[in-house]
């Protein structure tokens, strides 16, 4: 595209050694090429950045990509996970030197405002910008392939790594009553994650193999979304979603935990998606897909409304470009 690109590597022991080496190359680097902007993105590049901002006329715009200081206050004991020290050290410290803060979502910025103290005047929210025009299309006649051998009234998908803060053996017990219970319900579950064997051995005790297709990891993963009907995406801890953003480009209904990411920044409950509480889940979610199984037409409504207001708030259209042009002109 165009543009001069640059790299470093150093030695990263010691650490302290490691991040002054690569702040004193950072002020060399934007004397040498008269940079104006720093935009520094993730917590070691910030470090960085707001180590080497007293020493350089550019100025200095951090960008902040995780959220997880809100998860373990609120939920680390129950899960028994405690975040590592050196990470919360190291947002103390951006927060604490950095002039300007950049986060993607109102739940970032909620758990730096109740969890870390930071002075939010500093900090901006400017939620991500998707070039949705890249993005791949199904394939018509796999997705009714897809449908056709796995007949159902009502066909939920998970997409999401199998780690505890997702929440995947709730939902299997979930769908385990329903199906129990004589609604035809069947479920696609994407993406891998250290708990796959123990909810494969659930699925194999529980004689759901016919209910839950654990498919992994997949490239083709597009026709999977196009052949459901509703996205079930219970997690307990975003920035931004992504895969939200995409089950909206193909108009399906989505499922999510409400004050979560950003998810309270374009969900609206009943309208274009689902909140589930996540304080009181199983009933939250069983509520949710119940009414999805009775009106499907309603799930597709949905899905239009979603797609609209994503394409709206997310697309690569000039007055989302704006807000970060703004960052520079003012």
């Amino acid at each position: 595209m165009g543009f001069a690109t640059f790299t470093t590597v150093m030695d990263r022991k010691p650490s302290w050694k490691y991040f002054l080496n690569q702040a004193r190359y950072l002020i060399r680097f934007c004397k040498e090429h008269k940079i104006d902007f720093v935009w520094s993105h993730l917590q070691e590049a910030n470090i960085i950045a707001v180590l080497s901002q007293q020493f350089m006329k550019a100025k200095v715009v951090t960008f902040r990509h995780h959220a997880e200081s809100a998860f373990y206050a609120e939920y680390g004991q129950q899960f028994g996970m405690q975040r590592n020290k050196n990470e919360a050290r190291f947002d103390k410290i951006i927060n604490r030197l950095a002039k300007k803060i950049v986060v993607p979502s109102s739940g970032v910025w909620y758990g730096m405002e109740k969890y870390e103290g930071c002075d939010m005047r500093k900090v901006k929210l400017l939620p991500y910008i998707y070039d949705f025009t890249t993005y791949q299309q199904p394939d018509p006649e796999k997705v009714k392939l897809l449908k056709d051998n796995n007949p159902c009234q009502l066909r939920l998908i998970m997409v999401s790594r199998m780690v505890p803060t997702k929440q995947h053996m709730p939902v299997f017990q979930l769908v385990k009553k329903l199906v129990a219970e004589g609604l035809s319900i069947k479920m696609i579950v994407m993406d891998d994650g250290p708990l796959k064997p123990e909810l494969e051995t659930f699925i194999r005790e529980n004689k759901l193999t016919a209910v839950i297709d654990m498919v992994g990891f997949r490239n083709d993963f597009i026709n999977f979304m196009a052949a459901a009907d509703l996205l079930i995406h219970p997690s307990l801890t975003e920035a931004s979603n992504n895969v939200v953003k995409e089950l909206a480009l193909l108009e399906k209904g989505v499922a999510v935990c409400k004050d979560v990411g950003d998810f309270n920044d374009y969900i609206r409950d009943g309208q274009n998606g689902f909140m589930i509480d996540r304080g009181n889940l199983v009933s939250s979610l069983e509520g949710i897909i119940r009414t999805a199984y009775a009106g499907k037409e309603r799930l597709e409504a949905m899905g239009k409304e979603l797609k609209k207001d994503v394409l709206d708030k997310f697309s690569n259209a000039e007055k989302n470009r704006k807000r970060f042009i703004d960052l520079i002109e003012n």
